[in-house]
């Protein structure tokens, strides 16, 4: 029995665009996600300020140095359908060794994984290197146990903020090895 119904086929369409981690060859991120967002591409390449050190501006004083360093060196975030001519896009783009997946196929990061990178490295990006000091500066410790015991700056022993200072007992100076972050300069 025919009910002179019409078929309908309704064809709907949804990109399922997700953001994939794509491997990149050696020391190539930069050039690859300026690739890809040639292409048209999302891309999001985490980057953090990475203090280098101490550079001697004039006689005695130094000024911090920084440089910009890839968050995952090797790695990148690119938000792709991988069921549209983005995926051919993407994968054969100079620089992409491979998308990270299982058994082939590339596996979604969650949007919220990337937001999360994003503002931890945003906020990184606000941080300043460990304070300037110089050498035979009166300095007073912020907090921890020596919290307000004032002592002299010896020298920075490492990028990280290492420092060496020396407290006084008993009219002797003794080295102690402490965090920059951790004082203020006196005065």
């Amino acid at each position: 029995m025919d009910f002179g119904h019409a078929r309908c086929v309704c064809r709907i369409e949804v990109t399922m665009r997700s953001w994939y981690v794509a491997k990149t060859k050696p020391h190539r991120e930069e050039q690859t996600s300026a690739v890809l967002e040639q292409r048209g591409l999302e891309v999001y390449l985490p980057r953090i300020a990475v203090w280098t050190g101490r550079q001697p501006d004039s006689g005695t004083t130094c000024s911090v140095s920084t440089k910009l360093e890839c968050l995952f060196p090797g790695y990148l975030f690119a938000r792709l359908d991988v069921s549209s001519p983005e995926w051919v896009l993407g994968r054969s783009a100079p620089g992409v060794a491979y998308f990270l997946g299982i058994d082939g196929r590339p596996s979604p990061v969650p949007d919220e994984l990337v937001e999360g990178v994003r503002q931890q490295a945003g906020a990184q990006q606000g941080q300043e290197g460990p304070p300037t000091f110089r050498s035979g500066d009166r300095v007073v410790f912020t907090s921890g146990p020596l919290a307000g015991l004032e002592a002299v700056f010896g020298g920075m022993l490492s990028p990280a903020g290492r420092s060496r200072v020396f407290i006084q007992v008993l009219s002797r100076f003794i080295p102690v090895v402490v965090s920059a972050e951790l004082l203020r300069r006196v005065g």
